[in-house]
C-alpha cells in the first residue's frame, strides 16, 4: 500500500518539478490549489517508483490523479492498481486531461469508463484581451469598467504585508454577507488558509479600493506550465457588484503583464458564474476528465 501523507509546504517543489505537462494548465494542480483545498478535500500524496501520487476527494468522491513522472507510466498505473485494492476502493481518476484520458484507453480499452466533467473546464483567456477589453464583443464589459472609474474615487494597489490582513477582513465579511452553504463555509477556510501561507505559495493579488475602503480583491499564482496565470479567487462588495469588471481588468493590465494566459478556474456548473466567464469570450476551455476502471 502506498504511503500517502498530508500536503506539507516542503512539498512544493517535489510537486512542481514532477508536474506533466499535460496536467500543467489544470488549474487543480496548481499547488497553491492543491495545497489550500487539502483542507476539504483530504488530498495526499505519495511517492514510489519515480513516480508522485495523489489521491484526493474531488467533487465528493476518492480517487487518484494521473501519475506524475518520466518512467514506466503502466508500472505507475499498476501500483496504483495495487493500492486501489489493498484499500478495497475503486481505481478511479480525477482531473484527468485529454492526453491523460487517452493513455488509459490505449492501457484498459473497454474497461475504462470515462465522463466528461463540463462542470470543471477551466476558462482560460489571453491575458491582453482581458487588459485591454478591445473590440465589440467587450464593449459592455469596458463600460462598467469606464462608469465604475467615472464615478468612484478608486484606487488600485497590489496585495502585500502591509494589506493582507485587511483583504482577509474584507475576504471574511465577503463570506458572512451571503447566504450559508457548506461550499461557501469550505471555501472560506480555503481561502483563509491562502492568506496564512501567502508568502510561501508565492501568491499574487491585488485589491480595488473606493475612498480607501477594500471592494474587490483577486488572489492567485503562476502555473506550472509557466506561461498561465492562475486567478483563484475573486471577491467583490455586494454594493459594487461592478467592481467584479474593473478588478479583472486591472489586475490583467497592471499585474500579470508577465503572461500570455489567464486560467480563471471552472464555473462549477453554476449558471450565473457559466454565464459570466462565457461572456469574457474564453481562448479555450481545458477539458477535464472523471475515469474508472472496472
Amino acid at each position: 500500500m502506498l504511503d500517502f501523507h498530508p500536503i506539507k509546504i516542503e512539498d512544493r517543489d517535489l510537486i512542481l518539478n514532477n508536474v506533466t505537462e499535460s496536467a500543467s494548465q489544470i488549474c487543480d494542480f496548481s499547488f497553491g490549489n492543491i495545497f489550500c483545498w487539502s483542507v476539504g478535500e483530504n488530498t495526499r500524496i505519495a511517492e514510489n517508483g519515480g513516480f508522485i501520487f495523489l489521491r484526493s476527494r474531488f467533487n465528493g468522491i476518492k480517487s487518484y490523479a494521473f501519475p506524475w513522472g518520466c518512467g514506466d507510466i503502466k508500472n505507475a498505473l499498476e501500483i496504483l492498481e495495487e493500492d486501489a485494492k489493498e484499500r478495497n476502493a475503486e481505481l478511479s481518476f480525477y482531473c484527468l486531461s485529454d492526453e491523460q484520458a487517452e493513455i488509459l484507453k490505449e492501457l484498459y480499452g473497454e474497461r475504462l469508463v470515462l465522463e466528461e466533467q463540463r462542470d470543471f473546464f477551466d476558462y482560460v483567456y489571453l491575458r491582453e484581451k482581458l487588459a485591454t477589453l478591445s473590440g465589440r464583443k467587450y464593449h459592455s464589459k469596458k463600460n462598467h469598467v469606464n462608469s465604475f472609474c467615472k464615478k468612484y474615487n478608486y484606487s488600485y494597489e497590489e496585495l502585500n504585508e502591509s494589506n493582507l490582513k485587511e483583504c482577509l477582513e474584507f475576504s471574511r465579511l465577503w463570506h458572512k454577507s451571503g447566504e450559508r452553504n457548506p461550499k461557501l463555509d469550505e471555501e472560506k477556510l480555503v481561502i483563509d488558509k491562502a492568506f496564512e501561507y501567502f508568502d510561501e505559495l508565492h501568491l499574487s493579488g491585488a485589491i480595488l479600493r473606493v475612498d480607501g475602503k477594500i471592494v474587490a480583491y483577486a488572489l492567485g499564482e503562476e502555473m506550472p506550465d509557466g506561461k498561465t496565470y492562475c486567478t483563484h479567487f475573486e471577491k467583490a462588495s455586494p454594493d459594487y457588484l461592478t467592481a467584479y469588471a474593473v478588478i479583472n481588468k486591472l489586475f490583467a493590465e497592471n499585474s500579470l503583464g508577465n503572461f500570455q494566459y489567464v486560467n480563471r478556474e471552472d464555473d462549477a456548473g453554476a449558471e450565473n458564474l457559466r454565464k459570466a466567464k462565457t461572456s469574457y469570450h474564453p481562448e479555450y476551455l481545458v477539458k477535464k476528465y472523471y475515469g474508472k476502471i472496472l
